[in-house]
């Protein structure tokens, strides 16, 4: 199916123009991939994506899909809470300030954590222990986006590794070691904390994943009809050259120089282009009329707003900046609320605040930190 020049086949097959007969046409395609896991014998590494470089493109979904932005950025402050607590009744002075410090460390960048955890499904601890290694004394968050998990050994992944940015080759990667009690030899190691994963044993995955399509497919919409009005080649074209070229060479030439022009949503339409005998050099180009453009954008725009809202399991919509009439501070909107709590950010709470309890119960600490809801 193609709406607006968007492909949703997962894959697209690209051909070379044919040599009978004189035509050519363009479509103007995006296709959108999910994540490959792949084990790369030259790596120590597991590549995340065909490039090694999906959780970019979670970045730039997120960065131009306003819809996705706006449920993304409120899951994760909803998760974080607006207060944190523990029981320190058992603790004595010192041991109060040593948990203070780690949960206060932790508590200015929650948002970050959360954020990573919602945006590339998984957050990163960097754990920091004392030259003994009795004790932690340091937490700092990684960028989930710039790790990369090692290979299984014996059952368990070993090691992590860093980098700022994959898609430099020259810059080195940085091997940190997975948390460990049995480890005395690597001070700073890493606790990741992955969403559920479904298709793979490596990378945690985000909750959104299904409605990547219409996320990518938002993405480009408003590129396309942004350019629709600012390019004088538009919607779409037919452009006949009422002379052959004298060979296939020219022609390819002629087509490459216009694909190059028009092809993409930043040029917003197709271009049909036709190679007869007859007339002059010169070509004739006529408009194809698109009807009820102002339809077609208004029917599309709500079915993308609907499935990135199933597929993030956003039961509230007003919640994220998308008014729906006559429901907002009704009854049905706070139950609505309840039931988002309960089923989508409470459960996402609870593995902020296992990983947390985790980091302090190493330290001997139970202390049972919990993350108190918004009240709206």
């Amino acid at each position: 199916m193609k709406i607006l020049g968007y492909d949703f086949n997962k894959k697209e097959t690209k051909t070379e123009p044919k040599e009978f007969g004189g035509y050519e046409s363009m479509s103007l395609t995006a296709v959108t991939d999910l994540p490959k896991i792949k084990e790369d014998r030259t790596q120590e590494w597991v590549k995340y994506g065909d490039d090694n470089l999906y959780p970019e493109y979670l970045k730039d979904m997120f960065n131009s899909s306003p819809t996705h932005a706006a449920i993304v950025k409120t899951k994760a402050q909803m998760v974080v809470g607006e207060e944190w607590t523990f029981n320190d009744e058992y603790l004595n002075e010192k041991e109060k300030i040593e948990v203070l410090k780690i949960v206060n460390g932790i508590k200015r960048e929650a948002y970050s954590y959360s954020l990573d955890f919602q945006l590339q499904g998984a957050m990163a601890f960097e754990i920091i222990w004392s030259l003994d290694f009795s004790k932690i004394v340091g937490v700092n968050r990684l960028d989930v986006s710039k790790i990369r998990s090692g290979k299984f050994e014996d059952g368990k992944i070993c090691e992590y590794y860093y980098k700022r940015n994959w898609s430099d080759r020259r810059e080195e990667v940085t091997e940190i070691k997975a948390l460990d009690l049995g480890n005395r030899e690597n001070h700073r190691q890493i606790l990741y904390v992955p969403a559920t994963m479904v298709s793979n044993e490596y990378y945690g995955e985000p909750s959104y994943l299904p409605a990547m399509d219409w996320i990518t497919l938002e993405s480009q919409v408003g590129v396309y009809y942004n350019s629709l009005i600012q390019n004088g080649f538009n919607p779409s074209m037919v452009v006949k050259y009422y002379k052959r070229p004298a060979n296939n060479e020219e022609r390819n030439d002629i087509v490459r120089g216009l694909k190059g022009t028009y092809g993409g949503v930043k040029k917003a339409g197709s271009v049909m282009i036709l190679f007869s005998d007859g007339k002059e050099l010169a070509p004739d180009v006529e408009p194809i009329a698109v009807a009820n453009v102002d339809k077609q954008f208004t029917v599309i725009s709500d079915q993308i707003t609907t499935k990135i809202l199933t597929g993030e399991r956003a039961t509230t919509p007003e919640l994220f900046g998308i008014a729906v009439p006559g429901q907002l501070g009704t009854g049905d909107f706070e139950a609505k609320l309840k039931a988002f709590s309960r089923f989508v950010i409470n459960p996402d709470q609870k593995v902020f605040e296992d990983a947390i309890n985790k980091i302090l119960s190493i330290n001997g600490y139970d202390v049972q930190f919990k993350i108190k809801d918004f009240e709206f």
